[in-house]
């Protein structure tokens, strides 16, 4: 059987669907349920301690590996975020680009490249790229400006 005019799967899989009946997608509730309030302030101070400890820097810094690292299922932590209007990525990326314009300016002495690799960014492109879409400046130009005011 040769696949040659076949539609791709995805598009099969959807015509399946009235648009009723659609699949959630993936920006819907991972559950109607809201967190209970004491699920909420654990998370938080759960949360909050994966923070101090950095556990943002390390590069398989995933919501499973963070799920895992506090001691809850991903769904929950999704579900936790969700809730808040972010999605853990963000939060993950805020965190870090918090620590690397601190960085930048008490350690004048540390190349960019290396803040952002202490930071948890994989290269330097993906660190300026992120920076600059964070602050609106570059993270050198982030260290003049603080040494020039």
């Amino acid at each position: 059987m040769s696949w040659a005019g076949k539609k791709p799967l995805a598009k099969n899989l959807r015509s399946l669907f009235t648009p009723k009946e659609q699949a959630p997608s993936a920006s819907a509730s991972p559950s109607r349920e809201p967190l209970l309030p004491h699920t909420v302030q654990r998370m938080e101070q759960l949360l909050s301690r994966w923070a101090q400890q950095k556990g943002y820097r390390r590069p398989e810094a995933s919501l499973e590996a963070a799920a895992a690292h506090i001691g809850t299922d991903s769904a929950t932590l999704n579900r936790y975020f969700w809730e808040r209007g972010e999605d853990f990525r963000t939060y993950r990326t805020r965190l870090r680009l918090e620590e690397a314009k601190s960085m930048l300016i008490q350690e004048p002495g540390i190349p960019v490249a290396t803040v952002g690799r202490r930071c948890g960014f994989s290269d330097r492109s993906n660190f300026n790229r992120q920076f600059k879409a964070y602050t609106g400046i570059t993270p050198t130009a982030w260290r003049q400006k603080a040494f020039n005011e």
